[in-house]
């Protein structure tokens, strides 16, 4: 079998990957070259009854609970469908900070529902890749060529 990098994204109810809930998964798996395999995955989720989104969040995402309702999956389907995706074997699931954020929502959202939350990352020849590290090396390391973000105060950044 050949190794495919499934290239994901969550948003999310809130920043704390702990407490707060997926809202949608989006995925495009592609070989080593970046060829594309398959068709693009995009998935909702219904938030939890006891559960109230953060406004902010809605407000960057552009998506309410309204239609996460009515477009989304129960969780308990949403994250056996990501966790499908994700245990394919000789998966490297490449994301954008997803070492420090889109893991974790991976990983609490297969707690929650009673799924191993590891077992994803390394059976089957699994791993993961956080393309930030990539880029924090570039710039530091190379930062001519590419036109670096900066915040305010003029400090660099790296926020999508």
């Amino acid at each position: 079998m050949t190794d495919t990098l499934l290239w994901h994204d969550y948003e999310t109810f809130g920043i704390d990957p702990a407490r707060d809930r997926p809202v949608q998964f989006a995925a495009i798996r592609t070989d080593e070259d970046l060829n594309e395999i398959g068709e693009p995955i995009e998935l909702f989720c219904k938030p939890p009854n006891d559960y109230l989104p953060q406004p902010d969040a809605c407000l960057i995402t552009g998506i309410t609970p309204q239609r996460a309702l009515e477009r989304g999956l129960p969780e308990t389907e949403f994250i056996a469908r990501v966790n499908a995706e994700m245990a394919v074997p000789h998966t490297c699931s490449v994301g954008y900070n997803n070492l420090r954020f889109d893991d974790e929502v991976t990983r609490n959202a297969l707690y929650r529902n009673f799924l191993d939350p590891y077992a994803r990352e390394w059976q089957g020849g699994n791993s993961r890749w956080d393309i930030i590290d990539l880029l924090r090396a570039a710039r530091a390391l190379r930062p001519e060529g590419i036109e670096w973000p900066v915040n305010a105060d003029g400090t660099p950044s790296l926020r999508l």
